[in-house]
């Protein structure tokens, strides 16, 4: 044997065996999958594509999850969003950061794919032309950087970053602050997101069968059937049916319509059929509707008829609880992924923060009684910078500070210049409360009883 054909052989025994395909399921696969199993460990890990196929898929074809992801998408994203927390200029300069760089634009996407597929994606181009861009990433191409199938980690044990599979392009690789993630529920130290749909997939199916099989039975049996009896035992006449009564009775039958009088002849009785009655399912239809919901964390009141208005309340209230608990991941994951590092880019000297206005109206009116309460007793004042800030929440434009003359800054007691007055012009009513604690006015004061105790000392020794 040669040299060679040696190597030949060791170079086949160490190669690498041909990494196999991932297999695409097909459409026909998922509809006839009745049920979902449990979840290994390779999911929780890994993003599933067959779990996220069927969640798309009931997204389409299922009007609960369908209506309930999108009340849910919009509730989330279609607040008025504002910045505060920073000066005036920097917090404009990041509202117009978020909007020019498309997160904007993209967040009721990026939500949206978190619920249908546990995780909504960005890519992050930084300095793309001098400017700050975000590109939508399909779910299903992307994962995260692996060797040997296990998640590749940093030396702090963090994953070293992603891969964006593009069908029929070569693997992107993204490192993190390159990619924008948002999800709202997860399993395991590493998972990308779990979708609510995942949660309802059973009921749903169910649902679906069940409606598929309840609308076939109505087309086939919703009406009476008929059926016809020709001649009896008592009428000697036709008591023998020969086929030339049976194809005039069955030329009388065929000529009649909805709108004709059914008329026959004397030997020819009509009967019905009585048929199944559909209505008993329709208790175990809204039983399925309310585990739709409650995967999705949506009311009752949603899907489902309700008798009284008390409960429907109490379910509306806390599902405004639960928008705004999703808003504040929301803001959370935004402002660590795409915020904060382009604060720390453009060195800004404050941090901005992002605000969702308040967008039901009973959450409104008890913010509007708390902040009235707070004004009756004292504990707010108005300052340009509280009305400013109302006016954000309420969408209304900015009071710009106007330039102020320098007498008015100065204190009505002559101590230099009032650091209240210097903010806001205020009248001299509402001043005074601030003129009772004011440092300037206390020392001035200190000094003024110190003057009169030293005269009063040296007129006294005088006097002896």
């Amino acid at each position: 044997m040669s040299i060679d054909s040696r190597w030949v052989k060791l170079r086949k025994a160490f190669a690498r065996a041909p990494k196999t395909p991932a297999r695409e399921y097909s459409l026909e696969e998922l509809i006839g999958v009745k049920r979902r199993g449990k979840t290994g460990i390779a999911e929780r890990v890994e993003p599933s594509e067959t779990l996220m196929r069927r969640s798309e898929l009931l997204y389409r074809l299922e009007p609960l999850i369908f209506s309930g992801v999108n009340k849910l998408t919009r509730r989330i994203t279609c607040s008025k969003v504002y910045f505060s927390g920073g000066t005036e200029e920097e917090n404009e300069k990041a509202s117009k950061f978020f909007e020019s760089s498309g997160a904007l634009g993209l967040l009721s996407h990026l939500v949206k794919d978190a619920f249908i597929y546990g995780f909504g994606l960005g890519e992050i181009n930084w300095d793309a032309r001098n400017k700050t861009t975000i590109t939508q990433i399909y779910p299903m191409e992307f994962d995260y950087k692996r060797e040997g199938g296990e998640i590749k980690l940093d030396a702090e044990g963090n994953p070293e970053g992603y891969v964006w599979k593009k069908k029929g392009i070569t693997d992107i690789p993204l490192a993190g602050k390159e990619v924008l993630l948002i999800r709202f529920y997860s399993l395991g130290e590493y998972c990308l997101g779990i979708s609510p749909i995942e949660a309802a997939f059973k009921t749903a199916w169910i649902k679906l069968n069940l409606q598929e099989a309840l609308g076939e039975t109505v087309y086939r049996h919703g009406f009476p059937l008929f059926h016809f009896t020709i001649g009896s035992s008592t009428s000697p006449t036709y008591s023998e049916i020969t086929p030339e009564k049976l194809k005039q009775a069955k030329k009388i039958i065929g000529n009649i319509d909805t709108v004709s009088e059914l008329i026959l002849p004397w030997w020819i009785t009509v009967n019905t059929l009585k048929t199944g009655d559909v209505s008993t399912i329709h208790p175990f239809l809204e039983l399925l509707s309310m585990e739709i919901l409650a995967a999705l964390e949506m009311p009752k009141a949603f899907g489902v008829e309700t008798k009284g208005l008390g409960g429907r309340a109490v379910e509306e209230m806390d599902f405004e609880k639960t928008i705004l608990a999703m808003q504040e991941e929301l803001k959370r994951q935004l402002e660590e992924q795409l915020l904060f590092p382009y604060f720390e880019k453009a060195k800004f000297i404050s941090i901005p923060r992002i605000q969702f206005t308040e967008y039901a109206p009973e959450l409104q009116n008890i913010k509007l009684r708390r902040m009235s309460a707070y004004a009756r007793h004292g504990l707010i004042t108005r300052t340009d910078e509280l009305e400013n800030e109302l006016r954000k929440q309420e969408g209304f434009p900015l009071k710009k500070r106007k330039r102020k003359i320098e007498e008015a800054d100065k204190c009505i007691f002559a101590l230099g210049k009032c650091p209240v007055r210097e903010e806001e012009d205020m009248p001299l009513d509402k001043l005074s409360a601030f003129c009772n604690i004011c440092v300037k006015r206390r020392k001035a004061e200190s000094k003024l009883e110190l003057k009169v105790r030293k005269g009063n000392g040296s007129s006294e020794s005088q006097e002896s």
